[in-house]
């Protein structure tokens, strides 16, 4: 697991503004409860991630962190705390599990496993575009992984290219739940209340922009279409302008065709595309599964 990139344009975004957080206190090797800390790893939304050693299991792990600062905001602590529950709700080669939520000494902290690589959003940096080819593959590893989440009642709510890991044997593995919402009306997962967004604007639904309370797995399909198209085009979407205009956009405009954008990207695979960014979402694929399918 690694953290989401801390841009403003890329930060989970809750509209009464959430921004990266600060350097917190803590150090390689700093323990808190049985974890060691060898590397940090980054900042995210609401926290700091470091690779660690559970000294218990003998295992990596990537340790995510409330700084203490953040921690004294109680609706955040159940945000933190949904998080590991929806998490730890899945086991999927396609998501990284969640090991073990806890506080030690006041530090409240998740044990994620350690995945190795990159995310989507360096390779795409890197590299540009990537093959049609190889962006199948990872869409179908990510499809089936929303479809194991789907079952599990958890809609994943923040699908994108830097919450992808990309590993070294080429597979494509989902991270960061922190936007996650579980379903079967566990009180842990009712931490979004009405008059709030939460997404990220270049890739979030419609619906989900509106009221994030009604999204479900064909907004996560939404937010799939939207990390591929730029997966594809080396752009997302709606590329430019305020997060007002990209919402704007995506409720009420189609986007480029992708096949302008790169010529390579098939026929068939843009309309995949342009079904998984339908503007309705009973238009759009109705589960992971239909999808994979196509």
């Amino acid at each position: 697991m690694r953290p989401s990139d801390p841009s403003v344009a890329d930060a989970p975004t809750v509209i009464r503004s959430e921004g990266t957080v600060a350097p917190t206190c803590h150090a390689v090797g700093r323990v808190i409860g049985p974890y060691e800390l060898t590397e940090s790893l980054g900042s995210g939304g609401m926290a700091t991630v470091w690779k660690a050693v559970d000294r218990d299991a003998g295992r990596t792990v990537a340790l995510k962190i409330l700084p203490p600062d953040t921690a004294r905001d109680p609706a955040v602590v159940a945000r933190f705390k949904n998080e590991a529950r929806a998490a730890a709700a899945l086991d999927h080669p396609a998501i990284a599990k969640a090991f073990q939520c806890g506080e030690w000494d006041g530090v409240h902290a998740i044990a994620f496993e350690y995945v190795p690589g990159e995310t989507l959003k360096q390779k795409l940096d890197r590299d540009g575009p990537l093959a049609p080819r190889d962006a199948v593959a990872y869409l179908l590893d990510l499809a089936a992984g929303l479809g194991h989440a789907a079952n599990r009642g958890v809609t994943h709510r923040d699908v994108k290219p830097s919450n992808v890991m990309v590993t070294p044997e080429n597979r494509a593995v989902l991270i960061d739940m922190g936007l996650a919402r579980r379903d079967a009306g566990a009180t842990a997962g009712a931490v979004t209340t009405s008059g709030m967004t939460l997404g990220t604007f270049d890739y979030v639904s419609p619906e989900q922009a509106l009221d994030p309370r009604t999204a479900d797995v064909r907004s996560d399909l939404y937010s799939l279409g939207c990390t591929f198209y730029h997966v594809l085009t080396g752009r997302p979407p709606v590329p430019e302008g305020t997060a007002a205009r990209k919402l704007q956009a995506h409720r009420n405009e189609r986007p480029v065709d992708p096949r302008r954008l790169n010529p390579a990207v098939p026929d068939d695979l843009a309309l995949v595309l342009s079904r998984l960014m339908v503007k309705r979402p009973g238009d759009r694929y109705p589960t992971p599964a239909a999808l994979e399918r196509d």
